[in-house]
C-alpha cells in the first residue's frame, strides 16, 4: 500500500498566475505560468516507482526521492528550509539572498522516504452512543442556535413563544423491545398568550410485539437436547408435555394486593368445591399443543370461552370407567360464590339434557337428574365391533350468573349426551362458558335512535301490562330470529339466535327429520318455540327512543296463520316478519318510524309433508324478516298568495269627496 501524507492543495488560476500550497509544510509556490503550476501539482500525485518503495514528487519538501528535473527554467534551492523551487527565467533569483541558483545540469536533490503516517483512531476512542431518549433530538440541526418548531432543542429558550407546532412530537427507543422509553413534546397555550413546551418522558408497553412477561418453565429459557418423537417414545412425550396450559389474560402482579373485596374480579380463577369439600378450580377442557383435550385449562371470571377438542379412548374398556365421558365429571361440584369463602357455595344445576342417536338426531329431555345418565356399554356377546357406548358427553354449556359486587349467584349446565360406536372414535367434545349479569340488577335499556331508528340497531320490543310496556333485559333485543349454522338441528336444546336489526333483511332456518315428527303435537309446540324464541314480544316501538310509559308510541305485532286444507295436527314450517316503516319529519333530516309489524306463520299437516318434500326425509324450517318503506313521495307545496288588507284614511280623497 502506498505511503503518503495528507496534503491540502489550493489551486487557483488568475489569468496567467497560479498558486500551489502545501498546508503541512507551509509551502507556497507562485508561478505566472499556469502550465508550470499544473506540472507541479501533477508531480505530487505521480510516482516514479510502484510498490512499497514507491517515491513521490513532493514539491516544497526536503525529503523527496531522487528525480531528474528537466526544465528550461532555473532551479533554486533554499538551504535554510531545504526547499527546492522552480523559478521561471523572467524572475531573478538574486532578489532572495537565501536562494542559490542551480544550473540545469546539476544533479537532482535526493530526499529519503518519509516515515509512515500515524494510524486512524480505533473505535474505542469514538464517543459513546446516546441511549437516553430525553437527550435525543432529531430536529436539532443548528449548533448553539434554536431550530424553529424544534421542541426538544435545548438551545431554545424564549424562542418557544414563537413556535406554532412541534416538528417532532414523539421519540421512542427500539420498536422491537417490549418496554419502550418515549419522550413526548407538545405546545400548550399559556394564560398570557405565548406557547410553552411541555415534555414528558415515560415508559410504555409495546402493544405490537409479543412479549413474555413471566416464564414459569425454566427449561424453556435455554436450548436443550431435543428428543425427537418416534413411534416408540411418542406416547411418553405426549403424557409428559400435554399438561401445560396458557392463561390468555393474566392478572397484573399487584392485582391481588389492590383488591381486598370478597367478590371475584375480571380474570380471577373461579374456585370450586366437590362433595368431600375439597377445593379446586373451575376447569374447562381445551386443546393444548395438539387437538387432544387437556383438562388443566382454568375458567376465568367474566371471560367467555368456547373450545373444541378431541377425546381418544378405548370403547369397551373406557366407556364406563373414563371420567371425562361422564356427566358427573362436569356437574358434580359446587362453585364458591365468593373467593376463599366456603360457607357460600352455589350448586351446579342441570338445566337440560339432550340425547343424540347414532344418526345425529336429538331428543330434548329438559331438566333432569344427571345421576341417571351415566355412560353405559351396550354390546352383543362375542362382537366387540358392534358395541355402543350410550350417554357419552359430547357438549357442555355453562351459564354463570353474577351480581354487581362480583358474586356468583347461579350456575347451570346443559348437556348433549350421545351414542358412540367404534367407527366414531375419536370423538369431538364442545365446551362453552358464558357469564350473564343478574337480571335483578337495574340495567338501562339502550335506545336504537333519537328519535328515529338507525339502520343496523335492534328493534325495541316488549309486552304490555297495565302500567305500560315491559322490555326485555336482553340488550340485543327480544325480537329475534334463528341464527343459521352448519348441520343445524331444529330440535336441539338451545339454538343460537340473532336480533332483528332495523333495515337489515335476513333469512335463516334449521332442518327437521321426518323420523323425529312422530309425536306431531309435541314437535309442533317445540318448533313454534324455536321459530319465535323463548320471549315473544307483543309490541314494537315506533321510534328508537319510545318511552315504555307512552303506550301510543308502540305498534302491536299482528300475527297471521295460514290455514291448512286437511284436518289434523299441523307443523309450522316458516315464520315471516314484515316491518313497514316511513320517513317522518323534514325532508332535510327525515326520521325512520315503524307504522306496522306483521308476523305470518305458515304451517302444513304432518301427512302432507311427505308429498311436499318429494320423498326427501329432511324438511327445512325457515324464518325471515323484511323491511318495507311505505313513505309517501314528497309533493311540492306552495303558500297561499297574500291578501291585501289596506285601509285608507277617511280624508284621503279630500277635497274631491
Amino acid at each position: 500500500m502506498r505511503n503518503g501524507q495528507l496534503c491540502i492543495l489550493i489551486f487557483s488560476i488568475f489569468k496567467n498566475a497560479a498558486f500551489v500550497a502545501d498546508a503541512d509544510k507551509g509551502y507556497l509556490n507562485f508561478s505566472t505560468n499556469a502550465t508550470e503550476a499544473l506540472t507541479d501539482i501533477n508531480g505530487i500525485f505521480n510516482s516514479t516507482e510502484t510498490g512499497d518503495n514507491a517515491t513521490t514528487l513532493l514539491p516544497g519538501r526536503s525529503e523527496t526521492s531522487p528525480t531528474v528535473v528537466e526544465s528550461s527554467d532555473s532551479t533554486v534551492s533554499n538551504e535554510a528550509t531545504g526547499v527546492t523551487e522552480t523559478v521561471p527565467r523572467s524572475l531573478s533569483p538574486a532578489d532572495d539572498s537565501s536562494k542559490t541558483p542551480v544550473s540545469t545540469g546539476t544533479p537532482p536533490t535526493a530526499v529519503p522516504t518519509a516515515p509512515p503516517w500515524r494510524p486512524l483512531p480505533v473505535s474505542g476512542l469514538l464517543p459513546p452512543a446516546v441511549t437516553d431518549v430525553s437527550s435525543v433530538c432529531p430536529c436539532n440541526v443548528l449548533q448553539d442556535r434554536c431550530d424553529i418548531n424544534c421542541c426538544c432543542d435545548p438551545d431554545c429558550g424564549a424562542e418557544t413563544a414563537l413556535f406554532t407546532s412541534c416538528s417532532v412530537q414523539l421519540i421512542i427507543t427500539d420498536k422491537q423491545m417490549c418496554s419502550l422509553d418515549s419522550a413526548r413534546y407538545s405546545l400548550s397555550a399559556a394564560g398570557d398568550g405565548p406557547a410553552r413546551v411541555q415534555a414528558s418522558v415515560q415508559q410504555e408497553a409495546n402493544a405490537d410485539t409479543f412479549c413474555i412477561h413471566t416464564a414459569n418453565y425454566e427449561e424453556g429459557l435455554s436450548f436443550g437436547n431435543v428428543e425427537v418423537p418416534t413411534n416408540g417414545n411418542f406416547a411418553g412425550l405426549f403424557q409428559r408435555f400435554v399438561g401445560f396450559y396458557f392463561s390468555l389474560n393474566p392478572p397484573p402482579p399487584d392485582k391481588e394486593e389492590s383488591h381486598t373485596g370478597p367478590g371475584y374480579m375480571y380474570g380471577d380463577t373461579i374456585q370450586t368445591e366437590d362433595e368431600t369439600r375439597r377445593r379446586s378450580i373451575f376447569r374447562l377442557p381445551a386443546p393444548a399443543g395438539t387437538a387432544h383435550c387437556s383438562d388443566a385449562n382454568p375458567a376465568a371470571f367474566l371471560t367467555d370461552q368456547s373450545t373444541q377438542c378431541i377425546r381418544s379412548f378405548a370403547l369397551v374398556r373406557d366407556c364406563a370407567t373414563l371420567s371425562a365421558l361422564s356427566l358427573q365429571r362436569y356437574a358434580g361440584f359446587s362453585v364458591l360464590s365468593m373467593k376463599n369463602d366456603g360457607s357460600n357455595a352455589v350448586a351446579m344445576e342441570t338445566s337440560s339434557i339432550s340425547l343424540q342417536s347414532l344418526e345425529g338426531t336429538r331428543t330434548l329431555l329438559g331438566p333432569s337428574d344427571g345421576s341417571l345418565y351415566s355412560p353405559v356399554l351396550l354390546e352383543r356377546p362375542g362382537s366387540a365391533e358392534t358395541a355402543v357406548c350410550n350417554n357419552v358427553v359430547l357438549q357442555v354449556r355453562y351459564r354463570v350468573t353474577y351480581s354487581d359486587a362480583g358474586t356468583i349467584v347461579g350456575c347451570s349446565a346443559s348437556f348433549v349426551l350421545g351414542a358412540v360406536n367404534s367407527s366414531m372414535l375419536p370423538i369431538q367434545q364442545d365446551f362453552q362458558i358464558v357469564f350473564v349479569q343478574d337480571s335483578a340488577a337495574e340495567i338501562p335499556f339502550p335506545s336504537s335512535g333519537n328519535p328515529g331508528y338507525v339502520v343496523g340497531l335492534p328493534l325495541v320490543a316488549g309486552s304490555r301490562i297495565a302500567d305500560g310496556i315491559v322490555q326485555s333485559t336482553n340488550k340485543k333485543g327480544s325480537l329475534t330470529l334463528l341464527k343459521s349454522s352448519a348441520s343445524q338441528d331444529c330440535l336441539a336444546e338451545s339454538l343460537p339466535r340473532s336480533p332483528v336489526l332495523f333495515g337489515v333483511n335476513m333469512v335463516s332456518g334449521c332442518t327437521l327429520r321426518l323420523e323425529d315428527a312422530g309425536n306431531c303435537s309435541v314437535v309442533s309446540e317445540v318448533l313454534l318455540k324455536v321459530l319465535r324464541g323463548q320471549e315473544v314480544p307483543q309490541y314494537v316501538a315506533s321510534f328508537g327512543n319510545s318511552q315504555p310509559q307512552m303506550v301510543m308510541d308502540w305498534v302491536p305485532i299482528k300475527t297471521q296463520t295460514t290455514p291448512t286444507l286437511t284436518q289434523g295436527c299441523t307443523i309450522p314450517l316458516s315464520r315471516d316478519i314484515e316491518v313497514s316503516w316511513t320517513k317522518y319529519g323534514s325532508l332535510v333530516n327525515p326520521q325512520a318510524q315503524i307504522v306496522n309489524v306483521t308476523e305470518v306463520i305458515r304451517s302444513s299437516s304432518s301427512s302432507s309433508l311427505q308429498s311436499l318434500t318429494g320423498g326427501n326425509r329432511i324438511v327445512s324450517i325457515s324464518t325471515s324478516v323484511t323491511f318495507v318503506d311505505v313513505s309517501a313521495p314528497p309533493q311540492p307545496g306552495y303558500r297561499a298568495p297574500p291578501s291585501i288588507d289596506a285601509k285608507l284614511p277617511f280624508d284621503f280623497f279630500f277635497p274631491f269627496v
